[in-house]
């Protein structure tokens, strides 16, 4: 019985410390990936794909940040990469997949 406690123990603390050694770009992409595949059904490969494109948006974000000073030259780049994001998802998704999506989007952006 104490071994199945260690054992428990253990794994509880493993998973915490992998949970630390993820970069916020890896615990947002990972976030949006595991969302989209229960929403969407994605294969592990789909969601292999929008991990890495997250991973890729993220970065071009934080290269943004670290190029601009001024709120409105920002947020401009800012949406530049936003824009980009459908067009991108729709490489990755099959039609029905991508319907559904922006159906799940605009019901977001329209608070239903």
């Amino acid at each position: 019985m104490k071994k199945n406690i260690l054992i428990v123990g253990l794994c509880c603390l493993g998973s915490c410390l992998y949970a630390q050694t993820q970069t916020p770009a890896q615990l947002l992409a990972s976030k949006i990936a595991n969302k989209m595949a229960d929403s969407l059904s994605l294969n592990d490969g789909q969601k292999q794909g929008i991990f890495d494109l997250n991973i890729s948006l993220y970065t071009q974000k934080q290269t943004v940040w670290s190029h601009y000073s001024n709120r409105d030259s920002l947020r401009v780049n800012l949406q530049k990469i936003e824009d980009t994001r459908d067009s991108l998802y729709h490489t990755i998704l099959n039609d029905s997949q991508y319907q559904l999506y922006i159906q799940k989007k605009i019901n977001i952006i329209n608070n239903k």
